[in-house]
């Protein structure tokens, strides 16, 4: 088989194919062996029907599957035998007029788009934080707590904490719809004393602008696109349906097992510490994604690398069937940094001899799985015996794709880490409220 690649520029090329009958006939032959032991034909046993018979039959259609088989092995070794850089995958170019007859010699080609040679610079500044977590902070997170975890309740009346579900007709509106009131989250007191002293099957009418100043608001009660409301005045009335109330936890043993693990902490100082130890290491992961963020804006911005466009569009809409060029057009900018950031960290785990161990992979997805326990307030201590099995499970969901998910994010951690060792990276301390508006910003 030759095979020639065909540069015509730094980053396109074709990748050109000769097959001979050398190169298929064995395969066509065992083919056809094979196929003639299963054969179902009129007249004949099974596994006894002539080759000579099987090739009249399926010979055209044994060859062509044989030599797709041949194509995409040999394709894919010689890119990388040869370490060609391609970007995405060769897109087989129109062949016409092919006499599909066993003795011909077939001819291929296929299109490439190759990464062009550009010059890493990681001579970058970036800012980095520390956020300092102080006791209001710690005070702050303590009473979110107790309300997050504290018991639910039904009270008779509503009071100001406390959310109401009910039925609301609106004038105009042939039925009532589901509406919800979280009292708190009424900006005016005005608003509230509509709702605070209510029970159950009472009915309410009220000027649903005085409840609510904004159409933000009145769409969120209605559960409602904003533009559909902007023109809802006047009274409603609401009938409640029920109130649903919650009485904050308390300070004690069950709540911090609740909140830092069984038998972690034994007082409320140790409480205090250990709960200051996991904001802190929160925020440190908040703060290494803010800092990779910026990392790959910068270097994506300051990398000038050349792009085969026409082949890249051509690629996109080739490999992903519900895209448009209207749609490839409009996200142009977004596919092309996602293409040069893919370019840069493959150049920077290449130049580092970066790899991935099963073991890393396994430890990742064991430490995923445990926050995500941790999230829904799961007892992680108690599955230890079995996690093994959990992470097994994991890795193989999705089709593998969980496992593919992984391994990318312990890649790319490594690779952020060889960064940041090579940048200038400054340190800020900031507080927790100065890091909030950092972030929104």
């Amino acid at each position: 088989m030759d095979i020639r690649l065909d540069k015509s520029t730094a980053t396109s090329a074709v990748l050109k194919v000769t097959v001979t009958t050398e190169d298929y006939q064995a395969g066509v032959d065992k083919r056809a062996k094979d196929y003639s032991k299963k054969a179902n034909i009129k007249g004949f046993r099974p596994g006894k029907v002539p080759m000579g018979m099987i090739k009249r039959m399926y010979g055209q259609s044994l060859l062509v599957e044989e030599i797709n088989e041949l194509l995409g092995q040999s394709v894919n070794n010689y890119i990388r035998e040869n370490e060609v850089q391609i970007i995405g995958e060769p897109l087989p170019m129109p062949a016409e007029n092919i006499d599909w007859k066993e003795g011909n010699t077939f001819e291929f080609s296929y299109e490439l788009g190759l990464v062009g040679d550009f010059t890493l610079n990681l001579d970058q500044n970036i800012e980095g934080y520390e956020v300092e977590v102080g006791d209001e902070d710690i005070n702050t997170s303590i009473e979110d707590l107790k309300a997050q975890l504290g018991e639910r309740t039904n009270p008779e009346e509503a009071g100001e904490e406390d959310m109401i579900f009910g039925d609301l007709t609106i004038e105009g509106e042939e039925k009532p719809v589901k509406a919800m009131v979280e009292i708190a989250d009424l900006a005016t007191k005005t608003g509230k004393s509509i709702f605070i002293g209510l029970k159950k099957d009472e009915e309410k009418t009220f000027d649903i602008r005085k409840a609510y100043r904004s159409n933000e608001k009145v769409a969120k009660f209605l559960n409602r696109p904003e533009e559909e409301v902007k023109d809802l005045n006047g009274e409603v009335t609401l009938k409640v349906i029920s109130i649903n109330g919650k009485v904050e936890a308390e300070l004690n043993q069950e709540f911090f097992d609740k909140v830092v693990g069984k038998d972690i902490v034994s007082n409320e100082e140790e409480f205090r510490a250990k709960l200051k130890e996991i904001l802190e290491g929160n925020y440190k992961n908040q703060i290494s994604n803010l800092v990779d963020g910026k990392l790959r804006e910068a270097l994506v911005a300051n990398t000038e690398i050349e792009i085969p466009e026409e082949f890249f569009k051509k690629w996109l809409l080739a490999s992903q069937k519900d895209l448009t060029e209207e749609k490839v057009t409009a996200d142009w900018d977004k596919y092309t940094e996602e293409l040069k950031w893919m370019q840069i960290t493959d150049r920077i785990a290449s130049e580092n001899n970066i790899d991935v161990t099963a073991e890393e992979i396994k430890a990742t997805a064991e430490t995923t799985l445990r926050n995500q326990l941790m999230m829904y307030g799961l007892p992680t201590d108690q599955l230890d015996d079995n996690m093994a099995d959990f992470v097994e499970n994991y890795l193989k969901g999705e089709n593998g794709q969980n496992y593919m998910n992984t391994y990318h994010q312990v890649r790319m951690g490594k690779v952020f880490d060889i960064v940041k060792e090579k940048i200038n990276l400054e340190t800020k301390k900031v507080s927790v409220e100065e890091f909030k508006k950092i972030v929104q910003a």
